[in-house]
């Protein structure tokens, strides 16, 4: 494995890095502790390729700020929604084009290998009747205007040496036409470096290639496209395969048939984050076993560390002493025009390490396992504070709580003496 795909901006136009974009900033755009940059640095130390995946004109942030710039629904005169319920940004509007682009710049400028576009087309689901485009290009169908903008940033971002790729609908391997969406690879071919067709098995309609249920057979649904969009294309293909709802013999299936097809790269994808599946896959194929993940510090690891303090507007928020064991957590204040970050019970308990969460849990009685989100285990400590305060959430005003987690992990709002004045201290060199 020597590729991750890092998501940077999503369909909702949130943005997963600091951006610095004018527009972007005015939105909100760009989410809390953004963790993009990390990852790349990260990543590149441990010498793995980082490519970018940026959504395009699936943004329903830049279009509800500015919804001149959306496709609209000519029944209500408002933004059309998908559907998820997600809006669109017109692919005509050539500002549409340049946000995209100027947002790519600023990936480039972090170090990223690769800029991935993903949402490159036109829409595909929900009351496709009720479609407006405000500006269009006179004369352009579809999939020439995709390919327009393909041009465009390519002229834009290809000086400054990254690579570009496109996820395509899993059809387009078996459509020299338009089936609605604009992706044509005639248009889209000469302007990218990797073409990246999802393969989803499950994804293909019932009886395609006279297979009753196509996600009955993986192997075969995957080699048969990439044998197809060989014959019309001579550019690097990366196909995705379903990491997903398959069994690591399945997904191993799937493996073989890119490399039945001469084709040496592929990327798995999982909606869910979880690849276990895969590389179990991997395992089985390369006869090795893999060591357990380890996606955070474990306790042992963070006990030599020097003690957290995070802030708020007013006051430190978490106090986190690794070597005696305690954590004193509070809400923060909100102050006139200042966002808050901690606002809220469940905000202040985020701001614990997730390996703290994980020994109040387990010390509690309350049951978990590996792939028990983060947020499912921040709303179990969030529970377990208002029953040990016996407090109304909404009502909570700011002041200490206390937990010893190398104790019972009874949270408490009687703290020892000279760990409050530590806090105190704390509290004063914050304001």
């Amino acid at each position: 494995m020597n590729l991750a795909v890092l998501h940077a901006k999503d369909p909702k136009g949130r943005l997963f890095w600091k951006a610095v974009n004018r527009t972007a900033a005015a939105m909100n755009a760009p989410v809390q502790n953004p963790a993009l940059e990390a990852a790349v640095t990260k990543l590149k130390q441990k010498r793995i390729r980082t490519a970018v995946k940026v959504d395009v004109f699936q943004d329903s942030l830049l279009v509800k700020h500015h919804p001149e710039m959306g496709v609209r629904d000519s029944q209500t005169g408002g933004l059309w929604a998908d559907r998820k319920g997600l809006h669109w940004a017109n692919p005509y509007d050539k500002r549409v084009w340049e946000y995209n682009v100027k947002l790519c710049l600023e990936l480039i400028e972090l170090g990223v290998d690769e800029i991935q576009f993903d949402y490159i087309r036109f829409p595909s689901d929900g009351d496709m009747s009720r479609i407006e485009y405000p500006i269009s290009m006179e004369d352009t169908t579809r999939a020439e205007c995709i390919g327009k903008f393909l041009a465009y940033a390519h002229d834009r971002l290809k000086p400054a040496g990254v690579a570009l790729s496109i996820d395509l609908f899993g059809l387009t391997a078996w459509k020299s036409e338009d089936f609605g969406v604009g992706q044509v690879l005639d248009h889209i071919d000469p302007h990218v470096d990797v073409l990246c067709p999802m393969l989803y098995p499950s994804h293909f309609p019932d009886n395609f290639l006279t297979l009753k249920h196509p996600s009955q057979y993986p192997y075969r649904i995957v080699k048969s496209s990439l044998d197809e969009m060989r014959k019309r294309t001579d550019k690097p293909i990366r196909p995705w395969i379903q990491g997903f709802w398959y069994t690591p013999e399945e997904i191993g299936t799937q493996i073989q048939a890119v490399e039945d097809s001469g084709i040496s790269a592929w990327a798995s994808w999982s909606p869910t984050g979880r690849y276990l599946p895969t590389f179990n896959a991997l395992a089985e194929r390369m006869e090795m076993t893999y060591e357990a993940p380890e996606f955070y510090p474990s306790l042992d690891e963070l006990r030599s560390r020097e003690d957290r303090i995070s802030t708020g507007n007013t006051r430190v928020v978490n106090h986190t002493c690794y070597r005696e064991g305690y954590s004193i957590l509070s809400l923060d204040e909100t102050l006139s025009g200042e966002k808050n970050r901690h606002a809220t019970l469940y905000d202040v308990v985020f701001s614990l390490d997730e390996s703290i969460i994980d020994r109040i849990l387990t010390r509690r009685g309350r049951s978990f396992s590996d792939l028990t989100s983060p947020y499912t285990k921040v709303s179990f400590v969030t529970r377990l504070i208002i029953q040990d305060l016996g407090v109304d959430p909404r009502r909570m005003r700011p002041s200490p709580i206390y937990i010893e987690w190398d104790g019972d992990c009874r949270f408490t709002e009687s703290i020892p003496p000279h760990r409050l004045e530590t806090y105190h201290s704390g509290v004063d060199n914050q304001t």
